[in-house]
């Protein structure tokens, strides 16, 4: 079954890059040397995305995508609707099109966040929720990054499993929600930039850090997925793995490094509610999340009870912070302070290895 299933996917993979790539985004212009940025050279009209979405291949795509289960199931029902409202399609087109325009270091960045209150009221009428427009359009514009990532030096395999994060968001939002949908729209169009990859447990993105000063740099920033538990093992194998993918796909980034600063693939920055030394003093150094909130160089806090709730127990406001479940020691960790009003912190972490 495991063979069959693995010798299905290339098959799949090569039929969706005939049928849903190289027929609309066969052209795209490599800017740099090392490339900068990569941009489709046509945009894609509305009659090519709705022959995208009603491809026999488009359930196919959802899979590569990460979208599994039932909202794999309830997307696919979805498209051919989708494809055949005139609104809806223009707003997929629309935006895909931005996606697709411009990937990488250098260009403007596509601000979904902005979107979100208009498409979720432009989707009403065909479904309740959020994020369906902003779904299809991430899944009709994956040639472009996907061209970048090559160009970048990422495998196939590799930049697969980046953009299987779009169904990993959906799956966090079906648990806090109930339904499809996705929240996570900035978090999405940074995946589609073509800045983040997903080595190990954990995920890397691209971004400057001291903007505007003379200490602007680029740097790693590091992200916990939603995944599985956060050993100390898996969090050392992929800071290791990600200094090495950096270091060498993106070693031009090592040539303008102000004076003083750590070589470029070496300095990493994660802003988190993980990144609080309440975590380490009461679960412990050796715990998991305890050892890996002591790894980092607090630079800078945050309220953070919000992103805490979610995280902890999927709750988004409004919640009553006495009646969230406390059947774990995190939960009773976090609970409490949220409940007696001492509230949680984000920090801002700093890591040089």
């Amino acid at each position: 079954m495991a063979g069959w299933g693995r010798r299905s996917q290339e098959v799949t993979r090569g039929r969706y890059r005939v049928r849903m790539t190289d027929r609309h985004d066969a052209q795209f212009e490599v800017l740099g040397d090392p490339p900068q940025t990569v941009r489709a050279t046509a945009a894609l009209p509305e009659e090519a995305v709705a022959q995208m979405l009603t491809a026999p291949s488009a359930p196919a795509l959802l899979e590569l995508l990460g979208i599994t289960g039932q909202d794999h199931a309830e997307l696919s029902a979805l498209l051919a609707p989708a494809a055949a409202d005139e609104r809806i399609l223009r707003e997929v087109t629309r935006i895909a099109n931005l996606l697709r325009a411009r990937v990488g270091l250098e260009g403007p960045e596509v601000d979904l966040g902005a979107e979100a209150a208009s498409l979720t009221a432009l989707q009403q009428h065909l479904v309740p929720g959020e994020g369906l427009i902003a779904i299809l359009a991430l899944a009709v514009s994956t040639a472009t990054v996907r061209t970048w990532h090559r160009e970048r030096g990422l495998s196939d395999e590799l930049s697969w499993a980046v953009l299987a994060d779009l169904g990993q968001q959906m799956r966090v939002h079906r648990r806090s929600s109930g339904r499809l949908g996705l929240h996570q729209l900035p978090w999405m169009a940074l995946n589609w930039r073509g800045l983040l990859v997903h080595l190990g447990r954990l995920q890397f993105d691209l971004h400057r850090a001291d903007e505007g000063s003379a200490s602007e740099r680029w740097v790693i920033g590091a992200h916990i997925p939603a995944t599985g538990p956060l050993t100390p093992e898996a969090v050392e194998d992929s800071l290791e793995r990600a200094t090495a993918y950096f270091s060498t796909c993106y070693a031009d980034l090592d040539d303008a490094r102000p004076t003083g600063a750590p070589a470029f693939g070496h300095e990493f920055r994660c802003s988190s509610w993980l990144i609080n030394p309440v975590l380490t003093q009461e679960l412990g150094a050796e715990s998991n999340l305890g050892s890996f909130a002591q790894r980092w160089e607090i630079l800078s806090r945050t309220p953070g009870g919000d992103g805490a709730a979610f995280f902890v127990w999927g709750r988004r406001p409004p919640y009553d912070p006495a009646a969230l479940p406390r059947t774990t020691r995190l939960e009773r960790l976090v609970g409490e302070r949220l409940a007696d009003g001492r509230g949680w912190e984000n920090g801002l972490g700093s890591l040089v290895r």
